[in-house]
Order: C-alpha cells, then structure tokens, then sequence
C-alpha cells in the first residue's frame, strides 16, 4: 500500500508489544478466609500436613450440637415494687429467665448493691425474701434491673436442691455447589503466544482464582437455605457477617467506641482472634493505634499480609478484606474466631479441576473447577461484626 509522509508506530506490522512474561493477576488475598481455613496446619512449602480447620462431611447437611452455662444474669420486668426489708418480695423477671433460677439462690443486684434469697419461683415470677442486709428501709423499685446470680445458701441437714440444667441445641449448615466452567479451542490451545503460558494454562489459574473467590463471597455475605422448589435441592451454605446477631455494632467511628467494641469481641472465645478489615476500616484502626501494630512474620500467614494489634482484651489479627467494599460493607471489620470456624466439604467433593466436559466431536476442550463445599460457624458470640456507619 502507498503511503505517504512520517511513519509512526500505527504503520508498524507484526508488533512485538511490551507483555510482561506472565500475565500479573490478583490472587490470595482475594480470598483470605478460604485460604487461612483451607491451609491451617499445612506446611505451605511443601503442603504436607493435616488442614486443622478443614473436615470432610458425610452429608451435604451437617449438624453439630451447641451447649452454654446456665446463665447468672438475668433482668427484671417493669413495675416490681416490695419492701426492702420487711416480707416478701414478688419479682416479675424477662421471660424464660426463670428458668435458670431455683429456690434457695442468692441474687444479687449491683446497681443497688442488695441481696436477696429466692424462697419461690413460678415461670418467670420469683418470691424474695426480705433485703438480705437487713439495712434498708421503705418501698424498692425493682423494675427494669440487671439482677447477678451468686450463689446458692442452703441449711444444715437439708435436702437436694432442685435439679435445672441446659440443653444442647441442634445446629446445620449445608454444603454449596460451585462451579466455574471455562474452555478453549483446540487452535488455541496449540498457538503460541507471547507469554510463558499458552491460554489454556492461563484459564485455568484465572478461573481457578475466581472459583475461590466465589466461595470465599459466600462464606462471607451467603445465607443459610434449601430450596426444594425444582427437579434437586440447591442448597447455599450460610455466611459469616449474616450468622452474627449478638455482638453486631453500628456507628462504631470513635476509638473509645472501637474499644467497647472489643470488649464484647472478646467477651466468649479464644484471646485470639482473626479481624477481616475493609480498607477503610483498617485505615481508621491504623490513626488509633499508631506504632502499635506490628507485621505477623510466621508460616501461619499462609501468603495473606497479618498485621497484630496486641489489646487488653486479646490480640486481634487484623486482615485487610477486598471483599468489603462498597455501601455498606466498606465500613465493615468482621472479627472471627478461628476455632469456631470449620470449612466442611461434601466427601469426594472438595475443589477439584475436571477436565474433558466438552461434547464428543467438538474441536474444543472444556474444563471446570468444582466445589461442594460450606461453613460450619459454631457458637455464634464468639464472633463480632462493626461497622463506622449503619450495619
């Protein structure tokens, strides 16, 4: 072709363009959780060993039982007003909290520093005795109370006391199918590129990275379900933000607000604790707690950046989430106790790469990573989650 005047690089042909050797892609920090609960006891140069927090299931329903103490805490209703030291004294308490209180405990109520006997209880309606101190006098308002069970007075030669105790409750989690299909023709399989890799080798790390990404979104934002509508049951295993209720704090943008926070984070479970952060979440803990946290520098970290914030309540592994971003979860921190948290696959179904799923006679090869896998989340307190504005 005739051409005219100065040639620039759109007259060049056969371009040899500057591609780096491999094509750079995000890859375990996209999913974090997954690799943490996934490689937990492996060696991670040679991956030997037993993953601690990996565990076959036999069904793709499993079950576990949960039990707790008999509470010592317990609130009174509205509207209860008796003498403090003279006769007895009817207490309404909230509903079902009768059940962890038996004739002869000592109660105890802080805020007003009396102490009382139970000589009676009905449901959730208690009798009292007289204020045990003996120096009170008047009417007592004992509505709307925090009340502390501290014990139990019994007198010499008496007989058993009656018999109350907790049950352990039935809990579930269902194993989820994922697939990530994908496929190239047999052309360009064989054609040679200008990376390292040929495109078929490509493929399968990208769709090996999303297919763990896709699980590790699930872990975190999924919802427990079995839908029994069409042909098979779809099942979706349940995701740790929408498992926690107890300890669930918006509006947490202060440090002294982040420090009540922890308390409760801390409040049952290990004094270790694993925190996935968004960005800006993390950005704020970094303002608080200046040249207070350091680099966890140990096989343990399995290729995920760790960083350590030592408190009184317990050492909490912060992890900076890319998962957490957007409204709302951009001002989320999700802290997991990592003992209570299990990755439970379906027996011969964890994450496998399937090949030749193409039909017979097409010129192709098609491949897929599948997975039946899901999160058994266990004692549910244990667990916190924040955000800096509503949750």
């Amino acid at each position: 072709m005739a051409a005219t005047g100065t040639r620039d690089t759109s007259n060049l042909t056969a371009r040899r363009y500057d591609v780096s050797g491999v094509i750079t892609l995000l890859d375990v920090d996209q999913f974090p959780l997954l690799a943490i609960l996934t490689n937990a006891g492996k060696d991670i140069v040679t991956n030997k060993g037993k993953a601690m927090k990996k565990e076959v299931a036999t069904d793709s329903e499993f079950k576990w039982y949960e039990d707790a103490f008999g509470t010592r805490t317990i609130t009174s209703t509205t509207g209860q007003t008796g003498k403090s030291n003279a006769g007895a004294i009817t207490l309404v308490l909230a509903s079902d909290n009768g059940a962890f209180v038996s004739v002869g405990d000592v109660v105890y109520i802080p805020s007003l520093k009396y102490m009382y006997e139970v000589t009676g209880v009905s449901t959730d309606t208690l009798t009292l005795t007289a204020e045990r101190g003996g120096d009170t006098t008047g009417s007592l308002d004992l509505s709307s109370l925090t009340i502390w069970i501290i014990g139990n007075a019994n007198a010499e030669g008496a007989g058993l006391r009656t018999l109350k105790g907790t049950a352990p409750t039935e809990k579930v989690g269902y194993t989820q199918i994922f697939r990530t299909p994908f496929g190239v023709t047999e052309t360009s399989k064989n054609t040679t590129t200008l990376i390292k890799e040929n495109d078929l080798d490509y493929q399968r790390r990208k769709k090996g990275i999303e297919h763990a990404t896709d699980i590790e979104r699930s872990f975190f934002f999924g919802k427990l379900k079995k839908d029994t509508t069409g042909t098979h049951p779809k099942r979706y295993t349940q995701g740790i933000i929408n498992a926690i209720s107890t300890y669930a704090s918006a509006n947490v943008d202060t440090e002294a607000e982040f420090d009540a926070f922890l308390e409760n984070a801390f409040a049952h479970g290990s004094p270790e604790k694993y925190a996935f952060c968004s960005p800006t979440f993390l950005s704020q803990i970094d303002q608080w707690a200046k040249n207070k946290l350091q680099v966890m520098q140990n096989a343990n970290t399995y290729g995920v950046r760790i960083l350590q914030y030592v408190t009184p309540h317990g050492t909490l592994n912060l992890i900076k989430h890319k998962l957490l971003t957007g409204t709302p979860f951009g001002n989320y921190i999700v802290v997991t106790d990592m003992v209570n948290l299990t990755y439970k696959y379906l027996q011969n179904r964890d994450s496998k790469l399937l090949t030749n799923r193409q039909s017979p006679g097409d010129d192709e090869l098609v491949e897929e990573y599948l997975t039946e896998c899901g999160l058994k989340i266990a004692l549910e307190s244990t667990h916190a989650v924040a955000s800096k504005a509503a949750l």
